[in-house]
């Protein structure tokens, strides 16, 4: 029974990244399905549909986008390749770029929104996402929407998104994610 549970768990997976590397080419739209305001532009851009391209192929799993081009390219897993881009550049080097992520939840928009980001998008979004993204200023599109982002064993919310969950100053989000990782990390943390 598990390695069925297991074989259909991979088949889905297998699914879902086909589809969205056979969606790689299509239209993005955000979550409002105008072509019109402030995504329009952001929305028919080829630095964009090549940061989609490197992630939806695996390639990355985190792009920034400055200008018309890419400027940063990271891989990883989880939220690790944006914080490392945080991490490295800072609001500074952030701030008024795209971001285009492989999953954007909660936790990954805390830091989008302490680096200073202008639009986020998300080849999996979380509703909670877009609410936090919104109330900060910060527009977004995404390929998938989801309600929540879950943990790896699908049975409930993603640790990381519970270390952020219901806390509205980003930077205080952001104090409260990097220290869940820590707690993960050294073993500290028990669901």
């Amino acid at each position: 029974m598990k390695h069925c549970i297991i074989i259909l768990l991979a088949m889905a997976l297998f699914a879902a990244t086909a589809a969205m590397a056979q969606n790689a080419d299509s239209p993005i739209l955000p979550a409002s399905t105008s072509d019109s305001g402030p995504t329009a532009g952001i929305l028919s851009s080829p630095a964009l549909a090549e940061a989609r391209r490197l992630i939806t192929s695996g390639e990355a799993e985190c792009v920034l986008i400055k200008g018309d081009s890419i400027f940063a390219v990271e891989r990883g897993h989880g939220v690790s390749p944006l914080l490392n881009l945080y991490d490295r550049l800072g609001a500074e080097g952030m701030g008024g770029a795209i971001l285009v992520d492989k999953v954007i939840g909660r936790a990954a928009a805390s830091i989008a929104i302490n680096g200073g980001v202008t639009h986020v998008h998300g080849e999996l979004m979380s509703e909670d996402a877009i609410t936090f993204l919104a109330d900060n200023g910060i527009t977004e599109s995404h390929t998938t929407l989801v309600p929540r982002i879950l943990n790896q064993r699908r049975d409930g919310l993603c640790p990381l998104e519970q270390s952020v969950l219901g806390i509205t100053d980003p930077a205080k989000a952001l104090v409260a994610l990097r220290q869940r990782i820590h707690d993960l990390m050294s073993g500290a943390y028990v669901p």
